[in-house]
Parts: C-alpha cells; sequence; structure tokens
C-alpha cells in the first residue's frame, strides 16, 4: 500500500512536470507516413513523455514512389514537405535541443546533405536498423562476409569512415544479422542500441489472444502482383502478371478451405489499406490495419515474402509459403530467393498453387520447427532477453538516459 507521504510525493512530481515542457522528439521519415507507421513506431507511447514532430518527405525526395501508397495519416504532428529547403527551414525552428529519430541513410548526395543536417543540428541523432526479415540472395551474412572480394571490404570501410560525419550517434538494431550489417555500414562511433524488430516489438505490446474459435486461416497479402509496390522506387519491372497468379492462388485457398474446413482470409498489406481488393480476391474477406490481431487469432498464416511472418513465429502459429511456376522457375529469381530464404529460416514449406497436392501434404506442413523459429528470432527479431518494447528502451538509452 502507498504511504501518504509517497502520494504527496507522487502528486508533487506530477505536478511539477506539467509545469516543465516536454523535450521535442522529430521522426524524418523518407516515405509517405500512414497511421501504421505512428503504431508500430510506438509515438502513442511516447508522446506520453515527449512533444511529437514527424517530418515526412517523400514528396521531396521520391514523388513518384507516393504511387504505391493508398493511404496517409492526418494525425496533426505530421508535416509534410514538397522541398529540401522547406523541410530545412523547419527543421532549424524546431531542433535545438530536440532528439531525432532518423529513418534517412546517406545512400546520395540529396540523403547525406540531410543526413549532415540532421546530426550538425543534434548530437542525439538515433538511425534505425531493424530489418525483421531475411533478405534475397545469401541469408548467412558471416559466410557472405568470408568470401567477399577485398576491393569490396574496402569499400566498406572507406565509406563508414568517410561517412562518418553524417552517421547517427546511436542505431537501433533487432537481431543478430543487424548486428553484423550494423558493423559493415556505420561508423565505430556509433553507438548500437539494442531492441526488437517493429513486429517483435508490436508482439510484445499485444494482448494475448482469448482462445477463440476461429476457424480461419490468414493469408499476409503483399500486394504482389497486383498493385504498386516497392518496385515504383527501385525500378524494378514486374514479372509476374495477375492472371498468372490469382487465378490458381484462389484455387489453392479452396483446397485448403475443404482440407482445414476454414475460411481463408485476406489480411491487406498497410500500403494498400483503402484499395478494392475485390477484383484480386473476390469475395473474401480482405482485412486492412489488423494483421497482428489476425495472426494471433487464426489457425494458420499463409505467405509469400513479408516481414509479417514475424508474427506466425511469434505467435507460434504454423506458415506455409507459397509460390508458383514461374517464380519456381526463376522468371522472377529475386522472389524466388526471398521466399527459399523464409522457408529455410522458418522451416516452412513451400506449396506450388499451379500444383495439386494431397490432404496429408498439407497437415504434414502444420507441424512447426520450434528450434528454427527459436533461431529466427535471435537472428532477425531481437538482440533482447528482457521483453522490453521499443518504446521504453528509447526512453531508457536515448530519449532520458544523461548526455
Amino acid at each position: 500500500m502507498e504511504s501518504h507521504l509517497e502520494q504527496s510525493n507522487r502528486k508533487i512530481t506530477l505536478s511539477w512536470a506539467s509545469f516543465v515542457s516536454k523535450k521535442k522528439l522529430i521522426v524524418i521519415w523518407p516515405y509517405r507516413f500512414r497511421d501504421f507507421d505512428w503504431q508500430r513506431f510506438e509515438l502513442e507511447y511516447l508522446t506520453q513523455h515527449v512533444e511529437v514532430h514527424v517530418h515526412e518527405l517523400i514528396d521531396a525526395l521520391t514523388p513518384d514512389f507516393a504511387a504505391a501508397y493508398a493511404n496517409q495519416s492526418e494525425h496533426p504532428s505530421v508535416r509534410r514537405f514538397s522541398s529540401l529547403k522547406e523541410w530545412r527551414r523547419e527543421f532549424k525552428k524546431i531542433s535545438k535541443d530536440a532528439i531525432i529519430f532518423t529513418h534517412v541513410r546517406p545512400t546520395n548526395l540529396r540523403s547525406t546533405l540531410i543526413s549532415f543536417t540532421l546530426r550538425r543540428a543534434n548530437p542525439r541523432t538515433v538511425g534505425f536498423l531493424l530489418g525483421g526479415a531475411v533478405v534475397p540472395g545469401s541469408i548467412d551474412l558471416s559466410s557472405r562476409r568470408a568470401f567477399e572480394s577485398n576491393l569490396k571490404r574496402l569499400y566498406h570501410f572507406f565509406r563508414r569512415n568517410l561517412l562518418a560525419v553524417v552517421m547517427p550517434r546511436y542505431v537501433a538494431i533487432a537481431g543478430t544479422e543487424a548486428e553484423q550489417r550494423a558493423l559493415r555500414d556505420f561508423s565505430r562511433n556509433t553507438r548500437p542500441i539494442r531492441v526488437g524488430s517493429f513486429d517483435y516489438s508490436q508482439f510484445l505490446l499485444a494482448q494475448k489472444p482469448v482462445d477463440s474459435a476461429h476457424e480461419s486461416a490468414v493469408y499476409l497479402d503483399t500486394g504482389f502482383p497486383g498493385f504498386p509496390r516497392d518496385e515504383v522506387l527501385t525500378g524494378r519491372t514486374e514479372l509476374i502478371s495477375a492472371k498468372d497468379w490469382y487465378p490458381n492462388l484462389d484455387r489453392f485457398f479452396t483446397f485448403v478451405e475443404s482440407v482445414l474446413e476454414c475460411r481463408v482470409d485476406i489480411a491487406v498489406h498497410p500500403k494498400h489499406v483503402g484499395r478494392d481488393h475485390s477484383p484480386l480476391f473476390g469475395s473474401r474477406n480482405c482485412l486492412g490495419g489488423q494483421t497482428t490481431k489476425l495472426v494471433s487469432e487464426q489457425k494458420l498464416v499463409i505467405a509469400t515474402n513479408s516481414t509479417a511472418i514475424s508474427f506466425a513465429v511469434c505467435f507460434d502459429k504454423p506458415l506455409i509459403l507459397v509460390w508458383s511456376d514461374l517464380i519456381e522457375s526463376g522468371v522472377d529469381a529475386r522472389k524466388k530467393s526471398f521466399i527459399q530464404n523464409f522457408a529455410t529460416e522458418t522451416g516452412a514449406k513451400i506449396f506450388n498453387i499451379d500444383r495439386e497436392y494431397t490432404e496429408q501434404e498439407l497437415r504434414d506442413a502444420l507441424v512447426i520447427d520450434h528450434a528454427k523459429r527459436e533461431s529466427y528470432k535471435r537472428k532477425y527479431l531481437t538482440s533482447r532477453t528482457d521483453g522490453k518494447p521499443n518504446y521504453q528502451v528509447l526512453l531508457d538509452e536515448v530519449i532520458n538516459a544523461a548526455d
């Protein structure tokens, strides 16, 4: 029981805090900022401690990439800038003594100049290297590094040292793979802060689902190949057409439904919430903004490649992966590599939607490889063992830490 003295001291503390202005937190975001981003950056928790300002730079940096987004946040803390000159003017007004969370990496001249502006304005700048998923190509970064040419090693050495002046003071990292990439890409003066991936931290914050009677499976849609995606930014051509994907995907869903006596719902990708999915998925339930809840409650997760596979791992749900003849044959080698790596790392089986399978083959694929799941968490999802969500780690180690 709290004593009267403790209650009095707490009231005085709260009263005093109300007169002290909050520290400012400026989030620099080079893409379209959505309500989904506000949630996954845990800004609703941080606003209790800091005054949040989000600076969105997509229209100043890559305006063509805006076509990949069907929604944006209208939160009053979000400011959108159409030019870097306009952004610098506003940033200069509010950046004194602010903490900066930046998602801009010095990959070209403009992003390097932005990084320099941020670092010069305030030393408490935090970069993010959270990953949360496998990457195409080799999945063993340590082995890959062992076979790197001397020229490539020299490139990374000179790059991280030449760019040391624009590197953030801190970098938030999640998992051993991100830790190794941070050693390769960031200056030795950049201090690592060990956190969880965005999805892993959301899992920690999610209420434990009650036992439910949901007899459903969920497909983690990425918008492939029906909607514009990151290819708009990278310039890669879509190699698989909608007509070569969706009819047989639907047929595979029907097979799953008949075997498991359930329905398959669609978890809409956050970029595409607001778009009409019925031309792609017919009358199936297409649900946006509910991926964490859907995965936690359903009996099976189906995916191609998605960071949200993390939720299947965290909530201990059976996972199966799907591709097609065209992907398996290498027409889209990048997509094939992603899916293969997810299969290798999670232990999930891959089903080809252009082929027929037996009921037993599907049921056998529902067995979970728990050892691989634990390895996946360590490699890609978290660098911590204390169960702290990201906002608490950042409060403890950056925002409230003594300079």
